[in-house]
């Protein structure tokens, strides 16, 4: 009898494997977990219709004077007004592979390490869009002067986070539960005993603690400008977070004249990830088309508010970091590459 060898066509049944990929996605990203996401980001079925661009409309708020109540003047109806925020759609695929011959000379489980980091590579990767997304929304000019607080002379400290939080106005208390930071700065609250010593009874907090009852996230895709650290802030349900799966989600296919045989699985998805509040600006609209590379969305010009900035549940704090805790180049040695006998390093490689 023949060995039964794992393979990726055996581990991947393409709908069983998608609904894996997905659910350990969502398990796994700390961003969705901590409530930052909401779950009231309703874009209908859009994600599988045509086009790169959402959108949704939005109602603003009652608001008006009261008239007074007597029986000389008729009462006057006032209307709700409302508005569209235009948002991005990220249609991403990956492939992972490997060939014959490397499974056969390095003896690596790879179709297992495939099949079954597929979900924490996607969790990475809508970690990246939400930060690129927040980034963008920041480098707004409007947004960054009612929601950012610079004190980039200064270390990170409580009463940095104070007057942060302080830009909510009379909402500062209200349903903040998470802080993202870089891990320069995490090191920063770690030296000033910033951390909460106390974890209330039967609440994990992981993996980076808490601050102030809220969750500590830490991420090296969040800024760090030499010395100068922007940490966010975001309250519960400030970003919409949706995913959608398309036909043909998952494939695996082998290749036998490549490379002297080579299978792969492909992973097609479709994600929204957006700042409420915000809309894509009249200048994205213009420049977004089926090649349009997503990291340009870190571009302040491609984004709008459509609300009171104020009103945008995400602050921004830029402090300054000690130079003991900003992560160190690696040093280069002028005779790193220099030959021994003192001739040019190529001269060696090509045996001169």
């Amino acid at each position: 009898m023949a060995d039964d060898y794992f393979t990726l066509s055996k581990a991947i049944i393409p709908e069983v494997f998608n609904d894996y990929v997905q659910e350990t996605s969502t398990k796994t990203n700390r961003f969705i977990q901590s409530g930052i996401t909401t779950s009231n980001f309703d874009i209908g079925n859009q994600l599988l219709q045509p086009g790169n661009v959402l959108t949704m409309p939005y109602i603003d708020d009652l608001d008006g004077k009261p008239q007074v109540w007597n029986d000389k003047h008729d009462i006057e109806v006032s209307s709700t007004t409302t508005g569209t925020q235009y948002g991005f759609k990220f249609a991403q695929v990956k492939s992972f592979g490997r060939t014959d011959w490397s499974k056969i000379y390095s003896g690596a489980p790879i179709d297992q390490v495939i099949a079954s980091r597929f979900g924490a590579y996607w969790t990475r990767v809508d970690q990246h869009n939400l930060l690129n997304v927040v980034k963008g929304a920041f480098n707004n000019t409007d947004i960054a002067t009612a929601k950012m607080f610079d004190d980039s002379a200064n270390s990170f400290g409580a009463r940095g986070f104070l007057a942060t939080t302080a830009l909510m106005g009379d909402l500062q208390d209200n349903s903040f539960s998470v802080i993202a930071v870089n891990s320069a700065t995490y090191a920063q609250m770690k030296a000033n005993q910033m951390l909460d010593k106390q974890i209330p009874q039967n609440q994990v907090v992981m993996p980076f603690g808490s601050y102030n009852g809220m969750r500590i996230l830490v991420d090296d895709d969040i800024p760090l400008d030499g010395q100068v650290a922007t940490s966010y802030i975001f309250q519960t349900g400030s970003v919409g977070y949706k995913v959608a799966t398309p036909e043909n989600a998952v494939e695996v296919f082998r290749e036998p004249s490549k490379q002297g045989g080579r299978t792969s699985v492909i992973n097609r998805r479709l994600s929204a990830t957006h700042v409420m509040g915000t809309t894509l600006s009249a200048t994205a609209l213009g420049k977004i088309n089926d090649e349009f590379d997503p990291e340009s969305l870190t571009d302040g010009t491609m984004w709008d508010c459509v609300v009171d900035p104020r009103k945008i549940q995400i602050v921004a704090y830029k402090s300054k970091i000690d130079t003991d805790f900003v992560p160190k180049q690696r040093a280069t040695s002028s005779t790193a590459n220099k030959p021994a006998n003192g001739g040019n390093a190529a001269d060696n490689l090509t045996g001169k």
